[in-house]
């Protein structure tokens, strides 16, 4: 007999493997900490099929996966349901694996956290994403669309 859960992933045709469930950790002795104002935080898609496309970062916790759970969707098979998150803690940006089946990867290596600095690269499956990090200044900010 099988779960409601296995059922829905037989319907959705998902075959990410079951243990894929269980990835999503959260830190519980971490504050869910907002991004100071002083931050313009976003991720430029550098390759695949959203090439170009930008995203910003607006909340303390950010999870790029394929699931339409994540925040951010990455559509490639390679890519877990909740692959990594990007967070905010300690006033500092982090890069963290969220147990994905593929890895994530920066600079060619393999990683389980990193720290973020504006132009750092990761990758997801064959996606590559580069986070841009800018410290607003002064009282006026002009956003140009």
């Amino acid at each position: 007999m099988s779960s409601g859960r296995e059922n829905k992933k037989e319907k959705d045709g998902d075959q990410t493997a079951s243990g894929q469930d269980s990835t999503l950790r959260l830190d519980s002795d971490q504050e869910d900490l907002d991004i100071p104002k002083r931050y313009a935080a976003s991720l430029v898609i550098k390759t695949g099929p959203k090439k170009d496309a930008e995203y910003s970062i607006t909340s303390g916790r950010t999870v790029i996966g394929r699931g339409t759970g994540s925040d951010i969707i990455i559509d490639d098979p390679a890519v877990s349901r909740m692959h990594s998150a990007i967070e905010f803690s300690r006033n500092k940006f982090v890069l963290k694996d969220l147990g994905s089946t593929n890895g994530t990867f920066m600079d060619g290596n393999s990683i389980k956290q990193s720290d973020l600095v504006h132009g750092a690269r990761f990758q997801l499956g064959a996606v590559v994403i580069e986070f841009a990090l800018v410290e607003k200044r002064g009282e006026s900010v002009y956003v140009i669309e």
